[in-house]
C-alpha cells in the first residue's frame, strides 16, 4: 500500500504538469481562447478571455504554490533520487533531470520491452545501452 504522503505527491505532480501545458500555451480554462478542448464544446459557446490576460498570472501563482508544497520534508524522498551515473543527488523537476530509455524487440512476441534510466542532462552522453538494446534519442 502507498503511503499518503506518495499519493499526495504523485497528484501534485500531475497538477504540476498540467499547471506547465497551461503556461506553454494548452489551458485547461473553458472560457480562455487557448483551450484544448474548445472544439468538443457547442459551437454557440465561445470561450471569450485571451489566454495572456486571463490565465497567465493565475497559472503562475499555482506553480509557485506547487512548487513550495514540493519543498516540504516529507516529498524529500519521493523528489530527489540519485544520478545512476555520477550519484550524485537528482532533483526530478529541476532542469537538469533527463531520462534516457532503452527498447528491445523480444523476437518470439514481437513486443518491445522499454526500460529507463534517471540522470543528469551532462551524464546523459555517459549511458551506453546494456547489451541487445538500443538507446532511445
Amino acid at each position: 500500500m502507498k503511503s499518503l504522503d506518495q499519493e499526495e505527491y504523485y497528484f501534485l505532480r500531475e497538477k504540476l504538469e498540467l499547471v506547465e501545458e497551461g503556461l506553454r500555451g494548452f489551458c485547461d480554462n473553458v472560457d480562455c481562447d487557448k483551450y484544448g478542448y474548445k472544439d468538443l464544446l457547442k459551437i454557440k459557446y465561445k470561450p471569450v478571455l485571451e489566454h495572456n490576460f486571463s490565465c497567465i498570472p493565475k497559472l503562475k501563482k499555482e506553480k509557485h504554490t506547487l512548487l513550495r508544497l514540493f519543498s516540504k520534508k516529507s516529498f524529500q524522498k519521493y523528489r530527489y533520487k540519485k544520478c545512476n551515473i555520477c550519484k550524485e543527488r537528482l532533483d526530478e523537476l529541476g532542469k537538469e533531470y533527463y531520462v534516457v530509455g532503452f527498447t528491445k524487440l523480444l523476437k518470439e512476441k514481437k513486443v518491445y520491452q522499454y526500460e529507463s534510466v534517471c540522470v543528469h542532462k551532462k551524464c546523459s552522453q555517459k549511458v551506453k545501452p546494456p547489451k541487445g538494446w538500443e538507446k532511445l534519442n
